[in-house]
């Protein structure tokens, strides 16, 4: 078997305690496009805190930069919806201003998704609390319904299995929700789009799924035609 040469590369800055987008990532992007991970330390959500993991998110931007990757992927969604859309902003700013190379963060690729879909009002799901509904509100965004399983940042996220999520966007859908957002990097989300969108006959968007179609979407001139993975949902059918 050989390794396709990839003709594009997609770089990712995670945290570093994420254990689930490298996987994902491998596992469904197109076999020619290239996934370049690095990693940044995490802290508290402090306002001084927050300020020192922009930092090292642009220094670990430098860093996989080096790789000559396309683009940049922000994965961390947490630090980004705390920051704000501003601050947001000024750190992408900083990491193509340092690497002289287009960026991204997954929560800009969330909002493109649901946009992409024609979603305005989600069921939002989320395994910490409080950070989704004043960042996705501002972009337009409206929640139907709101789940948060209160799990904190730490390591207890990524071991909640997939038909958890299955059955708390069923239990939780209503009439008024057009869609389900499942909101959180370090999960087994993406495991249950596919089940979710056959049981409620609705698009599904995850912070991973997002993040790597936006990745994609952005390089699909150098790509060309490839074959969606299915278990990534509608949303690969569009963009």
């Amino acid at each position: 078997m050989t390794t396709p040469i990839p003709r594009a590369r997609l770089g990712v800055v995670l945290s570093s305690s994420n254990r689930w987008v490298e996987p994902y990532f491998r596992a469904h992007a197109p076999d020619e496009l290239a996934i370049h991970p690095t990693r940044m330390r995490m802290a508290a959500q402090a306002r001084a805190a927050l300020d020192i993991a922009a930092a090292e998110a642009v220094a670990a931007a430098q860093l996989v930069a080096n790789a000559r990757v396309d683009v940049i992927d922000l994965q961390a969604t947490g630090m980004v919806m705390a920051m704000g859309a501003d601050a947001e902003a000024k750190v992408i700013s900083a990491i193509e201003d340092n690497t002289g190379i287009p960026a991204y963060t997954a929560t800009q690729a969330l909002v493109e998704a649901l946009h992409a879909l024609g979603l305005t009002r989600v069921l939002s799901v989320t395994p910490t609390s409080g950070r989704e509904r004043s960042y996705l509100e501002a972009a337009g965004i409206e929640f139907a319904g709101e789940v948060e399983l209160n799990l904190g940042d730490g390591p207890a996220t990524a071991e909640v299995p997939f038909d958890t999520w299955v059955e708390v966007a069923r239990t939780n859908d209503s009439r008024q929700a057009q869609g389900v957002l499942l909101s959180g990097s370090n999960t087994t989300m993406v495991d249950a789009i596919q089940p979710i969108e056959e049981a409620l006959g609705k698009p599904v968007v995850t912070s991973v799924q997002a993040a790597l179609w936006g990745g994609i979407c952005r390089v699909k001139d150098k790509l060309g035609a490839f074959t969606p993975a299915p278990a990534l949902g509608r949303l690969m059918e569009v963009g």
